[in-house]
């Protein structure tokens, strides 16, 4: 088949599986993003491998050598194709996954697009010492945990040499606050105080653990796996490495002019909101053209999510959260919740949800399971720590928050919230990671550890939420979650 027909296929599969695995999520008293991400888990090359989907010698979506694929996942895109082609290997597999993950990114900048016009910016200001503290405590714990174990289990016979133990608990203080975003907002939870500041730690946590990352890799001794200098050009993908491209790679160089990026976009970003934002929606609010509001809205939206990522370093999803901020202080705002809300939830957010579990492999970590009775020690040890090292991001990530939320002056019970909310690494966990792999500071095998670690804390953050919320009342919208039908409630 051709890419057309494949993707339409596939798209096909993947929604309407997703959407009964959110139902039935919700009728065994799960959130609906639980099922879908479950869906994704079992979808993807750890059980079913839909991309290798064949009848005889016909494969429905091209097929993907995932062994190959591991091998070049550090890779931009366009080189992965290119080893393909000159291993002789099929490569409709490989586009139709890319192409599905871009469908992905844009559902989870739409999400936090959502939740930034959910926000309550008062509310959010009022507890904004609270999500100060439990974000610091969230990059706290994590941090020093993560690097302690991997320290640990390679005085146990892993091969981690210390600046690795350094960068996996580095992988272990992102967080991704779009899976906590969608299971508050089934809840109907998410402009309450706990929601509120969950939403305001993530965007700090978001900011402390970039400068974190550029520091461990300033800090990085020569001799990468990729650290030629001709490779630096290749990953240029940012402002920053252009810059640092023509002044030379200095350390402090590089931090300096991060933070500076960092402090001008947030600046630029709230400021544009007069100038910009408002003037240009009102402007496509009044063309006479087929759904202006809506054009206007997404022209903004996706360029503030550009200018995060590319200008400021920080995650796309910091600029869209942070446009919705913008754009629910306006008149507008219900008009635009209502437009894009069907385009989100009924295509865009279900390809995310399930494409997480799609791109995680668990197989290479259980596969010496086969063979239990003549596993070596090797074995057994990354068995092993990739379960700790699971458990470590979860927990370490609760108590950090929790803790910090309590300095804070929040009670027990909702700093628990807080720290449950803040669990999920997701697409930024998985980001971290990638960082690492292209600089040669861990190798494919740390990479599927962390992938795998990914994958537990997004399933975990769902389930958890819901049990900390259950016997909550309370809430600025708790009575509009009431009022929701499952069917409702899965949207």
């Amino acid at each position: 088949m051709s890419h057309i027909l494949q993707l339409l296929l596939i798209l096909v599969v993947i929604l309407f599986a997703a959407k009964y695995a959110g139902y039935f999520s919700v009728r065994i008293g799960q959130p609906a993003v639980f099922g879908k991400i479950a869906l994704g888990l079992l979808l993807g090359p750890t059980l079913f491998d839909i991309v290798n989907w064949h009848l005889g010698g016909f494969y429905f979506f091209g097929g993907l050598d995932h062994v190959a694929h591991e091998a070049v996942a550090s890779l931009p895109f366009a080189q992965q194709v290119a080893h393909a082609v000159e291993t002789g290997q099929e490569t409709s597999g490989l586009i139709l996954m890319h192409t599905i993950h871009d469908l992905a990114e844009l559902g989870v900048l739409f999400l936090m697009f959502m939740a930034g016009l959910e926000t309550d910016l008062k509310q959010m200001m009022k507890v904004g010492k609270v999500a100060l503290y439990a974000a610091i405590g969230g990059v706290i714990g994590p941090m020093l945990t993560g690097a302690g174990a991997g320290y640990l289990f390679s005085v146990w016979g892993l091969n981690f040499n210390v600046y690795e133990c350094i960068f996996i608990g580095t992988i272990l203080t992102a967080t991704s606050v779009s899976i906590s975003a969608q299971t508050l907002m089934e809840l109907g939870r998410l402009k309450s105080k706990e929601g509120t500041t969950i939403l305001g730690a993530a965007v700090i946590d978001d900011v402390i653990g970039i400068i974190v990352l550029s520091v461990v890799i300033a800090l990085k001794p020569a001799g990468g796996a990729h650290g030629a200098e001709g490779a630096a050009a290749a990953h240029a993908e940012k402002l920053l490495d252009w810059i640092m491209l023509g002044l030379g790679d200095i350390g402090w160089l590089r931090i300096m002019l991060l933070v500076v990026m960092m402090i001008a976009f947030f600046v630029v970003g709230w400021f544009a909101d007069k100038w910009l934002v408002r003037p240009l929606v009102n402007r496509f609010e009044r063309m006479p053209v087929t759904e202006g509001l809506l054009a206007g809205v997404l022209l903004v939206g996706l360029l503030y999510a550009w200018a995060a990522e590319w200008i400021g370093n920080v995650a796309a999803i910091t600029g869209t959260y942070l446009c919705g901020v913008l754009l629910g202080r306006t008149d507008l705002r219900h008009q635009i919740e209502e437009k894009l809300h069907t385009l989100t939830y009924s295509f865009f957010v279900p390809i995310f949800f399930v494409n997480i579990g799609l791109h995680a492999n668990a197989r290479p970590i259980f596969a010496p399971l086969a063979h239990l009775a003549s596993m070596d020690k090797i074995e057994w040890l990354v068995l092993i720590f990739t379960l700790l090292i699971s458990l470590i991001a979860v927990f370490t990530k609760v108590w950090g928050c929790q803790i910090g939320s309590l300095i804070g002056g929040f009670n027990a019970k909702e700093s628990m919230r807080v720290g449950v909310g803040m669990i999920s690494r997701g697409e930024v966990g998985i980001i971290v990671a990638l960082v690492g792999l292209n600089a040669g500071i861990i190798d494919s095998e740390v990479f599927s550890m962390m992938i795998l670690m990914v994958l537990v804390t997004t399933l975990v953050t769902p389930i958890w939420l819901k049990v900390v919320f259950r016997k909550d009342k309370g809430g600025d919208d708790a009575g509009q979650a009431e009022q929701q039908s499952p069917a409702e409630a899965e949207a």
